[in-house]
């Protein structure tokens, strides 16, 4: 078998289809589930092998630890046919075990490019002779990972070149000039995210005991507070467009807004844009500014004077939940609308 040609042909294709636009990614949660993974493997053989270039294959499983950073355990294994034109022909069987640490530097499902560093032991054996050895490697590189739904399944492709030093004791293979590997490897597989659980059942709600009101003193008059905070307006990942709960929700603020503004002629319109915490700082802060954007020119369109709002962008910079949870990211994918009278 020429590895060669079939394992570069194998690595074009599986490029080629990584570059591949997919008509769309689902919610960014996705990036944060653990999952299983597994990958086609060609491997530039290093020198001191003797050998054809190798093909091999991987599966192994991984959990994300914070926003940046994944832990991934898994095996493999690996084939490398005689090279018959080399002056000692050996082949070899690989097999091993490994543990990376991807350091992601955005975590967008449409493109998530990451850094790793892995270390793991490979079993090595010459079955043209018999000889085998146990040996330490250590590995570095660059990938990337799309994610993709086909149906409602979420799967991601995953790409990365990594260059592996393997300690190989050349004393274990008398006379056939062995000794530590050096090699690139070449790896494209699929990634299977896993959503364990379902959300809880609500807890039915009980009945209050009606009680008589007590009698209740006259209220006294009261100087209305041009000071508020109405409610959050929420939006999907990765969006600035505003849902129907969204414009029914600014339809009664631009009305309340309204009313004030008679009132309180100097009355200003606050509106901060948010974001969660998926993507980079970059992106997420043109986000919030498209988040209050959409707000503001909504409120216009209902009456609300354009010289009262003033928008703000925010990022990711001011969570007000946890972004380690999908229900935290959706509560901070938010505009904040706030109202006052001052100059």
């Amino acid at each position: 078998m020429n590895t060669k040609s079939v394992g570069r042909g194998l690595c074009a294709l599986g490029m080629l289809a990584a570059g591949t636009t997919w008509a769309a990614a689902p919610d960014g949660d996705v990036a944060m589930w653990p999952y299983l993974g597994a990958s086609f493997d060609y491997i530039l053989a290093s020198g001191h092998r003797h050998s054809d270039d190798g093909l091999g294959g991987y599966f192994g499983g991984g959990v994300p630890i914070n926003r940046w950073l994944n832990l991934e355990l898994g095996g493999f294994g690996e084939y490398f046919s005689p090279d018959k034109s080399a002056p000692t022909v050996v082949g070899w069987r690989d097999y091993g075990l490994k543990l990376d640490g991807q350091y992601f530097f955005s975590r967008n499902p449409a493109f998530a490019p990451y850094a790793v560093i892995g270390l793991g032991n490979a079993w090595e054996k010459q079955y043209s002779a018999g000889e085998r050895d146990s040996a330490f490697f250590a590995s570095a590189g660059l990938g990337a990972i799309h994610y993709f739904k086909i149906g409602k399944v979420n799967l991601g492709l995953r790409a990365d070149a990594r260059y592996r030093f393997t300690d190989t004791d050349g004393s274990k293979f008398p006379g056939k000039g062995v000794g530590p590997f050096n090699e690139g490897v070449l790896s494209v597989g699929l990634v299977i995210p896993l959503h364990f659980g379902a959300a809880a059942a609500p807890a039915p709600e009980e009945k209050p005991v009606e009680v008589p009101p007590a009698p209740q003193p006259m209220p006294k008059p009261m100087v209305e507070n041009p000071a508020r905070r109405f409610e959050d307006i929420h939006f999907a990942f990765d969006k600035s467009d505003l849902t129907d709960y969204a414009q029914s929700s600014l339809d009664s603020d631009a009305a309340t807004i309204n009313e004030l503004a008679q009132k309180f002629p100097t009355l200003k319109v606050d509106v901060a844009g948010h974001t969660d915490w998926i993507g980079t700082e970059a992106y997420n802060q043109a986000l919030s500014e498209r988040r209050a954007n959409a707000v503001k020119e909504y409120l216009i369109r209902k009456g609300v004077d354009a010289n009262r709002i003033r928008t703000f962008a925010y990022g990711e910079s001011q969570p007000i939940a946890p972004n380690t949870t999908a229900e935290g990211r959706a509560l901070n994918r938010r505009a904040e609308i706030r109202t006052n009278a001052s100059e």
